[in-house]
């Protein structure tokens, strides 16, 4: 989002130095956030952390509040687990800008991961974000908390520099996507000429990573 406003405005160089620095200097708090994220075990395929999960979801909820997005969350109703009944988590409905002149862009994340141990191999503990030779490591981290928050993160440095978003943007984030995105489709067919209506463009923000210096971007999926 930043790197497109950029990349198609004619910004004062000074102006994109500052944005830059006040980004660099960001870093820990920025690390600190996705800690907090990744500690929070959003295992949704496990029902003792169904709990956990849904607190993933307002945890998200929240921050996207504080930055002027108006949220609603989304009941999914339940589903029977092992013979027990469990909550769905709900899905986490946000918009930001109502702008008729401008596009509107859906972005898609989701909360949940899959589960992790150090018995499956992993050389930290995989719900404490740990850093070792420049690369962070966490459950979630890239897949999808960390994308998520990027979002998050563009944003608020685009409202502190006092630079306009050039489009509108509607967010939908579930809980449910490593076990099957249960009531999503359902949810979506339901908002199609609701929250849905008046999108412009799909962003999917959970596809591939080719490297730290090679962007990809993925098209044509379901």
């Amino acid at each position: 989002l930043v790197s497109a406003i950029f990349s198609l405005s004619f910004f004062p160089y000074f102006l994109y130095i500052s944005f830059s620095r006040d980004i660099d200097a960001s870093y820990e708090k920025y690390k600190s956030i996705l800690a907090e994220a990744v500690a929070i075990e959003s295992v949704s395929g496990d029902p003792t952390r169904r709990p956990q999960t849904i607190e993933m979801v307002n945890w998200v909820k929240e921050r996207l509040e504080k930055l002027g997005v108006r949220c609603t969350l989304q009941d999914l109703g339940k589903h029977t687990v092992d013979g027990k009944e469990l909550p769905l988590p709900p899905v986490l409905f946000g918009q930001l800008g109502d702008n008729k002149s401008k596009k509107t862009v859906l972005v898609y994340g989701h909360l949940d991961v899959q589960p992790a141990a150090k018995v499956d191999g992993w050389e930290t503990e995989p719900f404490v974000l740990t850093e070792r030779d420049g690369k962070l490591f966490g459950r979630g981290s890239t897949d999808d908390k960390g994308p998520v928050l990027c979002w998050l993160h563009a944003i608020e440095m685009l409202q502190k520099h006092k630079i306009d978003i050039p489009v509108n943007i509607k967010f939908c984030f579930e809980a449910m996507e490593e076990s099957g995105s249960l009531g999503l489709a359902e949810l979506l067919e339901k908002n199609k000429n609701a929250f849905l209506a008046g999108v412009d463009f799909v962003c999917i923000s959970d596809s591939y990573w080719l490297g730290t210096t090679k962007p990809c971007l993925t098209h044509g999926l379901r």
